[in-house]
């Protein structure tokens, strides 16, 4: 399901904010440093299986490999991103953010 991909994209991009999966002790829930909001849970596995995924898009499209890490790692706003990307248009960022995590989803189900 492409929510899962949504979730996973979420749970990698906070991965690579915090250092790469670092541990801090904590199961089933990680915590932001000074935060008490739960961050995504996310395997190293699981982490460089999207990793991977990614390194794949910007390979094979790089405005759509841009758009997602702006999106889920940048945690920027679709305006933001069709600004900076220069796609144009939110509605355009959009379409591309979507094409873009249904591409990683067939990957992550293509490849494991």
């Amino acid at each position: 399901m492409l929510s899962d991909t949504q979730q996973r994209l979420t749970a990698w991009g906070h991965w690579v904010r915090s250092g790469g999966g670092v541990d801090l002790g904590c199961y089933g829930v990680k915590l932001a440093v000074g935060s008490s909001v739960p961050m995504p849970v996310c395997s190293d596995d699981d982490a460089e299986a999207v990793d991977r995924a990614v390194a794949r898009l910007k390979k094979r499209d790089q405005v759509m490999g841009r758009i997602v890490v702006m999106a889920y790692l940048g945690q920027m706003s679709l305006a933001r991103i069709a600004r900076e990307s220069g796609v144009g248009s939110r509605e355009r960022a959009r379409y591309l953010l979507g094409a873009a995590e249904a591409w990683i989803d067939c990957a992550l189900v293509s490849y494991g």
